[in-house]
């Protein structure tokens, strides 16, 4: 079989390590990949979406995996399905989801889903006249994509004030700032819980929990992940099936019914409240670096799931097994992540340890072979062992290892879990 996985990160890396080890041994594609995946498959330079289609009905690309989400929001999988090659990812109308902080708050409105009190603004007046109006914490968030930048808890008046003006006025996240949500801080712990869904059927995956903060204990700006661990001990199997009959469930059968089925992973990220769990956000792709623990712990083959479920044909009948273990992932980033990273800086120590997987982000292979720093989030380094301690020993002890000037990490990652 030939997939084709579209992305250039940590995430993307970890699909192909997972797929790489399916029976079927596919043939992998990566667009544009990264130094990792290219020891997996085929890294290609397909520069837009005529590209990608081009290539996948001319090399007869049998599946399609969409990694980031601004790709789907943009109508990937929808021009891919229009060409007959099935997409592993939600078309646009449902991408939405993510793409819309507006739309999905629209859509847990009119499904009963729990979540935060909001309001919704696109006149930046009108939003700070609504801030004065509201009890501190408050959260400022960008309507549209900012590659996870575009929240921003703020603590009292005069840093909503500066929020919205960032966002709005100023800029900062370009056109996604156009439109702001403005909501109650909720207060618990985060949790991740992904699902796979063909429309019609689902398949719930492991969950996982990120530390969103550039530093310990909750501090510092938000980036796109620092690090995770999983299972989180807090999603017992009755918080599961709560989570899918309360969260899940209504959504997807929402856009069915408004003839979107969706077709790839959704991804809830939730805030566990003494009043039960409320949504903070939806995801339409795997998260990054949640992926990087949750593949580790797979214990089935990933492939055939992923092709019948971009065809709508899920066999959620088939055994879905998981390993007995747990899983850590420890973000490295560059000095001056998440602001402005630094580039070019020399990477070595990359040799990995049993039961260690190094998955690579924001890296660059120079032509004499030597590895680069060429992002913020550098790389993930996972590990795996039989309890969460163990994990995170195995990854602590990997990271020291790995070698590059300005690396920083947290490291309380999977900390609070013990």
């Amino acid at each position: 079989m030939k997939v084709l996985i579209i992305g250039s990160g940590g995430r993307e890396h970890a699909l192909g390590w997972k797929l790489s080890q399916s029976p079927t041994l596919p043939r992998l594609y990566f667009a544009p990949g990264n130094p990792g995946t290219a020891e997996l498959g085929t890294n290609l330079k397909l520069s837009n979406h005529a590209e990608i289609t081009a290539f996948a009905a001319e090399e007869g690309i049998h599946l399609v995996i969409v990694g980031p989400e601004q790709p789907l929001v943009d109508g990937l999988a929808d021009k891919l399905n229009s060409i007959g090659v099935p997409c592993f990812g939600p078309d646009q109308a449902a991408a939405r989801l993510e793409g819309s902080k507006t739309f999905a708050k629209e859509v847990m409105e009119a499904t009963g889903v729990p979540t935060a009190t909001y309001r919704a603004f696109e006149d930046l007046e009108e939003a700070l006249a609504y801030a004065e109006s509201q009890p501190h914490p408050l959260v400022v968030k960008a309507d549209g994509l900012a590659g996870g930048k575009g929240v921003t808890i703020c603590q009292d008046l005069a840093q909503t004030q500066a929020a919205l003006q960032e966002a709005m006025a100023d800029k900062r996240f370009g056109k996604a700032g156009d439109s702001v949500v403005i909501e109650e801080f909720l207060t618990g712990t985060e949790v991740s819980f992904h699902l796979i869904s063909d429309g019609e059927r689902f398949l719930p995956l492991i969950s996982a929990q990120d530390h969103k903060t550039l530093y310990e204990d909750g501090k510092g700006p938000n980036t796109g992940g620092m690090g995770t661990y999983a299972p989180s001990p807090l999603v017992t199997p009755e918080l599961a099936d709560t989570i899918q009959n309360d969260v899940c469930i209504p959504v997807l059968n929402y856009l069915r019914d408004q003839g979107h089925p969706f077709r790839g992973v959704l991804f809830a990220g939730l805030m566990l409240t003494w009043n039960g769990p409320k949504v903070l956000e939806f995801n339409v792709r795997f998260g990054d670096p949640e992926t990087q623990v949750i593949m580790p712990l797979l214990d089935f083959d990933l492939l055939p799931v992923l092709h019948e479920a971009a065809r709508g044909k899920l066999d959620t009948s088939r055994p879905h097994g998981w390993r007995d273990d747990s899983a850590a992932c420890v973000v490295l980033a560059a000095e001056g992540y998440p602001v402005s990273p630094r580039k070019g800086d020399t990477i070595s120590g990359l040799a990995p340890a049993m039961d260690t997987k190094i998955f690579h982000a924001g890296t660059k292979r120079c032509q004499d072979g030597t590895l680069e720093t060429a992002g913020g989030r550098v790389m993930g380094v996972t590990a795996w062992g039989e309890d969460l301690e163990t994990a995170r020993t195995k990854a602590y002890r990997q990271v020291e290892e790995v070698k590059f000037d300005g690396k920083h990490y947290r490291r309380d990652i999977g900390g609070s879990a013990r």
